[in-house]
């Protein structure tokens, strides 16, 4: 009887039926076969269990009605279960789920296709619009490394210098002009404020590197790594071994963007590594594999679980910048055994074109 109902659903889906009118059918099938069952069993003589078999009949006639309407919708709304699984993907933050698409109620299929549509647009809308704003976020970095070079800068070299005149000035002030006290106390005063106009300037001139190193639009992607190691072991306390291999002939067709990308993934890294890893040691390896970049950074740190532990703006960030280029960022880490980052990016002449429209502005 399961066969023949099966065999009966699967005939009514090809005939590609809406919900409705497959329940309608099925239903009017099941009465007319009813009604005819019903007219077998009274043309014939069967008064001595009458009562027993139209009693049995009807159970039976209903029993297969309602097993029939289970399976019918039970089936009919399989694929909207998907879907609503997909929904539910979606809802976690998994934005790459999709609903299937070969799914056999057509009005079912109609809707998955326009939910998967949806997606994809607003997947696209959420890229241009992150575009926009790392783009905004690199040239207003630009902007501030700028004044703080050229007009701080300025200003506190100004203020260096006029120090040391007054320094001077004082110095070749008669004994007379004023007492030995306050000579010294003005020559100390003048000193703190030569160190610390020093100081300030130093601290102003890692800041703006911070924010828009010059190495790396000026000498390219290697030096502004080794500038980056050389930054993480003075200022950050790291033991950090770069290696790059295989990138001679790459290297020098890097765009901008590109260049952009595997440095701020890099920088960020590593500030995540002095803020909770809870290691010195660190370890950069830039290569290349088949026909993406790959960029790894790595720490001998105390690891996390990747399932309690929600990621932060800085991973979502670098995860924006790696698929910006269509590529990808992995997390790899367990507690107590380090953690690897890895981003892997496709070689610019397999996504030339993408990167001619999607630049910087640089």
């Amino acid at each position: 009887m399961n066969r023949v109902v099966h065999f009966c659903i699967t005939w009514l889906q090809r005939w590609h039926l809406s919900l409705f009118e497959k329940v309608i059918l099925v239903n009017s099938l099941m009465l007319i076969g009813e009604a005819l069952a019903g007219l077998w069993v009274t043309s014939h003589n069967l008064e001595t269990h009458h009562y027993l078999i139209d009693t049995s009949f009807i159970i039976f006639a209903t029993l297969l009605t309602l097993l029939s309407n289970v399976l019918l919708l039970k089936v009919s709304f399989r694929p909207l279960f998907s879907l609503l699984a997909t929904i539910r993907e979606v809802s976690a933050g998994q934005t790459h789920a999709r609903a299937p698409g070969t799914l056999a109620d057509s009005d079912i299929s109609e809707l998955a296709g326009a939910f998967n549509t949806m997606l994809d647009r607003l997947e696209a809308a959420r890229r241009q619009q992150t575009a926009l704003i790392l783009q905004a976020q690199e040239e207003e970095q630009r902007r501030i490394a700028l004044e703080l070079h050229d007009e701080t800068g300025q200003n506190l070299t100004a203020m260096l210098i006029h120090t040391e005149v007054l320094n001077q000035s004082l110095q070749g002030l008669p004994e007379q002009a004023i007492a030995e006290t306050a000579r010294k106390q003005l020559a100390e005063g003048l000193q703190q404020l030569s160190g610390l106009t020093e100081q300030t300037l130093e601290n102003i001139r890692v800041l703006a590197q911070q924010l828009r190193p010059s190495v790396l639009d000026d000498l390219g992607l290697q030096a502004a790594f080794r500038w980056l190691v050389e930054d993480g072991q003075q200022r950050l306390h790291l033991d950090i071994d770069l290696r790059v291999e295989s990138l001679e002939e790459i290297l020098p067709t890097l765009t901008p963007i590109y260049e952009t990308t595997l440095f701020r993934i890099a920088q960020e890294s590593l500030t995540n590594i002095v803020r909770h890893a809870q290691t010195n040691k660190a370890s950069i390896t830039l290569t290349r594999k088949q026909n993406y970049i790959s960029l790894e950074i790595q720490d001998n740190g105390c690891g996390y679980d990747l399932d309690h532990h929600r990621p932060g703006l800085g991973i979502f960030g670098m995860r924006e910048r790696a698929a910006f280029l269509g590529g990808k960022l992995t997390v790899h880490t367990q507690p107590g055994q380090g953690t690897i980052i890895q981003a892997l990016l496709p070689l610019p002449s397999t996504s030339q074109s993408v990167c001619k429209e999607r630049t910087y502005g640089s």
